[in-house]
């Protein structure tokens, strides 16, 4: 009777080297993937907060840089221009709100150019970091939102490009509950036009 064993024990140990492989290479290739998305993460980040201060701190006079910016932005990256429009519009109308109501006051006579701008790279931005956000919680984003919009209009004050005629603590309370209906808003226009997009 021939003993088949030795080849088959063979057979088993190429077969095992040969899975192994294969884990250690899908692991690498999500190592990869991981890095990679970070990398995307951190560079749009700071792009976007170059693209903050030039159009909080320069306003008008890089205004040309900002539409470059942006065009740039859209070409490079597969954005969504409904979301960003329709994100864009609500936000832009928040903001108008509040200085019809006297939180805010801007220069211009009407809604300023570079606050527009602004709104398109924000909802731009977030498009594009969508699956990061989607990664968090609902309630943790909210307060992100509320927090850290209320932080960028601060900054925007300190920077002289709106003006608080309603005082510190009155505006910065009614920034912050405003932010956090934005952000409740944008994360459903966020959630539906991601869906969409997918079963497209």
């Amino acid at each position: 009777m021939t003993n088949n064993s030795e080849p088959d024990s063979k057979q088993d140990a190429i077969s095992g080297a040969d899975k192994k492989s294969a884990k250690d290479e899908i692991a690498s290739h999500q190592k990869l993937v991981r890095y990679s998305s970070k990398m995307q993460f951190f560079m749009v980040t700071f792009a976007f907060n170059v693209f903050w201060v030039f159009a909080v701190w320069g306003q008008y006079r890089f205004i040309y840089f900002l539409v470059a910016m942006l065009l740039a932005t859209w070409w490079f990256f597969s954005v969504n221009g409904r979301f960003v429009v329709s994100a864009s519009l609500v936000g832009i109308a928040m903001d108008f709100a509040l200085s019809g109501l006297g939180f805010y006051h801007f220069q211009d006579t009407l809604f300023p150019l570079w606050l527009a701008l602004l709104w398109l790279g924000f909802t731009t931005f977030v498009w594009i970091i969508r699956k990061v956000i989607q990664s968090y919680s609902s309630n943790v984003l909210l307060i992100i939102g509320s927090v850290g919009g209320m932080l960028s209009y601060i900054a925007g004050n300190r920077l002289q490009a709106v003006e608080w005629p309603l005082g510190w603590v009155n505006t910065a309370v009614m920034v912050a509950l405003c932010w956090l209906v934005f952000s409740y808003i944008l994360l459903t226009l966020l959630s539906v036009f991601s869906a969409s997009q997918r079963s497209s």
